[in-house]
């Protein structure tokens, strides 16, 4: 028996229904329990007390009990059941795919109840963990998917892009051709890459690189990249290369810059990003979103408003608000009267996550479907790169955005 006095076997009695019934819409009822069934069963190994759940297509049985379960059931710890739910949604989320795995964890969610929802994290399970867990996974996934000729083609088109910036594209060219030459003599994988000028080749690609090359070790591949970045900081002067780390950040995607960080290049940040500059450059991407759907002034009185709509959870965000010019239209102040750098970072996540959440909740159907996106861009690439290490899955809010449009369109 359960502290809520709720017995175990009907908590799982109602999970397997919201399970069926979440499953049963998205292909057919008996789909659905076949699916349920065949989990439960495979999981008997493991869970030995899954022998006392039964599962019954109702439509081919006198009795109306899709799932029963035997008294000896409610004997076995409920950390233990807890632990083999978690198999259950693990086991059907890994069936579904990508995506729908994702979406059945927040349907189910939503569908179990706040009520049962409680029972089952004092049981060990926590549904909004394991969401964020399976999401974690797919990202970790799409980053190994990264090859080596994703990156360098990557590299290779930010440095000819941002020297060209400052010269030309054809000295640009010169410069990137002549440091992989001199770099071939201890990396022999770099004769995979050749570079055009298109101009004049009128070839298809500027940057072609063998798919060879995704047989190098990453690591060696990312000492090469070292090596390159060295030369063109050296061609460019010393003064100059600081900022050329910072543009060539801004030019890569964070699976690129994930991904160099597993082969052993980290970009150095020119300082430390603390909480007051994170929260500011957040805050300043929202408004700068808003402003251009509507006007500077909106974006900031809809910012202040939605502090002070959250500000009662997380205290802190009293001491932060936002003033607009009375000279300019599109100038405003970000004061901040505390400090922020005392806070933990667990607790400032929560609340840029929960920011963000009621921004996009507070949007139209068109702002909301490209908003992430435009903040995104918005924001500095040390920023963005700050706020995912701190665990605020920018694509988990964009599949929710996408799920908000299907469902109000």
């Amino acid at each position: 028996m359960m502290e809520s006095t709720i017995e175990t076997s009907n908590v799982m009695t109602q999970f397997l229904h919201s399970i069926i019934e979440i499953l049963g819409r998205k292909s057919s009822s008996d789909y659905a329990i076949v699916m349920v069934d065949n989990t439960v069963k495979k999981l008997q190994e493991s869970h030995h007390f899954l022998k006392y759940v039964d599962i019954k297509n109702t439509q081919y049985t006198e009795t109306g009990d899709m799932v029963t379960i035997q008294s000896s059931f409610d004997a076995i710890d409920p950390k233990k059941i807890g632990k083999a739910m978690e198999d259950v949604v693990n086991t059907i989320t890994q069936a579904m795919g990508t995506s729908a795995g994702f979406f059945f964890i927040k349907e189910l969610k939503d569908k179990i109840g706040a009520r049962y929802e409680i029972i089952l994290k004092n049981m060990g399970v926590d549904l909004e963990v394991l969401q964020y867990n399976y999401e974690i996974t797919r990202k970790q996934n799409e980053i190994l998917r990264v090859e080596n000729l994703d990156v360098m083609k990557r590299v290779l088109k930010a440095i000819l892009d941002i020297i060209e910036q400052q010269t030309s594209r054809s000295i640009a060219i010169t410069m990137v051709s002549q440091c992989l030459e001199q770099a071939r003599v201890q990396y022999e994988f770099l004769s995979f890459i050749t570079i055009h000028d298109i101009r004049i080749s009128l070839g298809s690609e500027e940057i072609m690189v063998n798919p060879d090359i995704n047989t190098a070790e990453p690591l060696r591949v990312g000492k090469a990249i070292d090596r390159c970045l060295l030369d063109v900081r050296n061609a460019i002067g010393e003064k100059d290369a600081p900022l050329f780390l910072d543009e060539l950040r801004k030019h890569l995607t964070i699976e690129i810059i994930m991904k160099l960080e597993e082969m052993g290049i980290i970009f150095p940040t020119r300082q430390h990003l603390g909480h007051d500059t994170v929260i500011k450059q957040v805050i300043k991407a929202i408004v700068d979103v808003l402003g251009k759907a509507s006007t500077p002034a909106y974006g900031v009185f809809a910012v202040n408003s939605l502090l002070r709509k959250i500000d009662a959870n997380y205290d802190f965000l009293k001491s932060i608000s936002l003033t607009s010019s009375t000279e300019a239209d599109d100038q405003y102040t970000i004061d901040i009267i505390t400090d922020l750098d005392e806070i933990s970072e667990s607790y400032i996540r929560r609340a840029i996550q929960k920011l963000l959440e009621e921004v996009i909740a507070s949007l139209g159907e068109d702002l909301r479907r490209y908003f992430v996106e435009e903040f995104k861009n918005s924001l500095d690439k040390n920023s963005l790169v700050r706020i995912e290490k701190m665990g605020i899955n920018l694509h988990i809010i964009q599949m929710r955005q996408e799920m908000l449009g299907k469902t109000f369109s």
